[in-house]
């Protein structure tokens, strides 16, 4: 009994480490305790990105199928008073342990030959996702893509103070991924926000958590999880795929289980199965959920298990990954923005998708492009010539901008652009 006790002492950090590796799952309990219908929210908001894969793969909704790059800024947030770089048990991590974790995350979600990312599963996949450090500002100025801010706070509770590491620095989150790196001080050693935007019920949208993710849209990691080289790295996660996981979770991607005993992450291609890998082993897993005994995926960058079990995203996996991006307004303007438009002589306005199906595309796209600064008013009115919604906008520059469809009826509807003095109209079409 004492030998049994003994163990039980010596594996418990790991156990609580593997429980409490990720903070979306604490946060999941928490709306399950604050809505008793809680997971019945969740199914109806996957039942209709269910129906945007589903629309997807028949056709009828057709999410473009390129290659993706998003800009990533690194937030160092340390409490190294002499502003040393780098070195054992130093917050404030080297340059190079930042851009293993660059390359690391391009490794896995391009499924790189060669490299950890790769694997031969047939249902593995590329989703077809490149992240590169930003190399402007906001202020359009050079960067390296990293910065370092000094706290006297030795450590967060990234659930409870998400919002408080956001407040010391954030880029606009409809331009940049900001990944926050600190030292985490209760067990969670990675976080992330869902792309809430989307105004579809379950995942996480409601009132409070839209407004949350105006101050808090990103990642967070701790510093001895983060990249696989350079400093102090902890031992089953230290091959920088907790920063995969995370980054999986601002893309839409949900826990293998749903966060519930045999849930659902509405992958079809990832088998159900009763809970997370708890283990600091790569052994075979099996589950048995509605009498069907099944061998789980613990290489899913998904699931809880080691850093190095890890390598397989899947097709489904990568088509609500796509379908999120095609709902969430904030991720659409961040993968706008990541494309500059090159300017037009003359005043050019293109309409995406038209038709426009509320329930499958969410927002009116608009490209406008002009040459220069200028002001520009948009207008949307309906075939009676009644003004729907309006903008006013001061010193803009070529770009994206949206209109929210959902409240629209079915119908034809006018669009104007006017820049100084120049007007052009389109007509669009709202169907359901």
């Amino acid at each position: 009994m004492k030998k049994l006790l003994f163990i039980l002492i010596i594996l418990m950090p790991s156990i609580l480490l593997a429980q409490d590796k990720c903070g979306v799952a604490l946060d999941d309990k928490k709306m399950q305790e604050k809505y008793s219908d809680w997971n019945q929210r969740k199914s109806l908001f996957e039942s209709q990105i269910q129906v945007i894969q589903n629309q997807r793969k028949n056709s009828l909704a057709r999410i473009e199928d390129k290659i993706y790059t998003i800009p990533v800024v690194v937030h160092v947030i340390h409490n190294n008073a002499n502003n040393v770089i780098g070195g054992a048990n130093n917050i404030n991590i080297a340059d190079a342990q930042i851009m293993s974790q660059i390359q690391i995350l391009n490794e896995d979600y391009r499924k790189k030959l060669g490299t950890n990312g790769y694997n031969t599963n047939p249902v593995g996949t590329d989703m077809e996702i490149n992240f590169k450090l930003a190399d402007r500002d906001p202020n359009d100025n050079p960067t390296t893509g990293i910065t370092r801010t000094y706290v006297r706070q030795n450590g967060f509770n990234f659930v409870e103070e998400k919002n408080k590491i956001a407040a010391l620095i954030q880029w606009d989150n409809t331009k940049y991924l900001n990944i926050w790196v600190t030292r985490g001080n209760n067990g969670v050693i990675g976080y992330a926000s869902f792309p809430y935007d989307s105004k579809l019920e379950g995942l996480g949208a409601t009132t409070q958590n839209i407004s949350d993710q105006e101050l808090f849209d990103g990642v967070i990691i701790d510093y001895r999880n983060f990249g696989n080289c350079c400093g102090t790295l902890s031992q089953s996660y230290n091959l920088g795929r907790t920063t995969t996981h995370e980054v999986g979770h601002w893309l839409g991607l949900l826990h293998p289980n749903g966060d519930e005993y045999c849930g659902t992450d509405y992958c079809n291609d990832t088998p159900q199965i009763e809970s997370l890998n708890l283990n600091t082993t790569c052994d075979k897993l099996t589950s048995n959920c509605n009498n069907i005994s099944i061998t789980n995926m613990i290489e899913n960058y998904m699931d809880y298990s080691p850093d190095r079990c890890m390598n397989v995203f899947t097709v489904d996996q990568k088509n609500r990954t796509r379908a999120a991006l095609s709902l969430s307004k904030k991720r659409k303007l961040l993968l706008d923005n990541a494309e500059p438009l090159t300017d037009s002589e003359r005043l050019q306005v293109t309409v995406t998708p038209n038709p426009i199906n509320p329930t499958v595309n969410g927002n009116i796209k608009l490209k406008v492009t002009f040459k220069d600064e200028k002001d520009l008013l948009i207008q949307l009115h309906d075939l009676r010539g009644i003004l729907v919604e309006e903008k006013v906008l001061t010193q803009q520059r070529s770009g994206y901008y949206y209109f929210d469809s959902e409240a629209l009826a079915t119908g034809y509807y006018i669009v104007n652009v006017t820049a100084s003095g120049e007007t052009v109209s389109k007509k669009i079409l709202i169907t359901r």
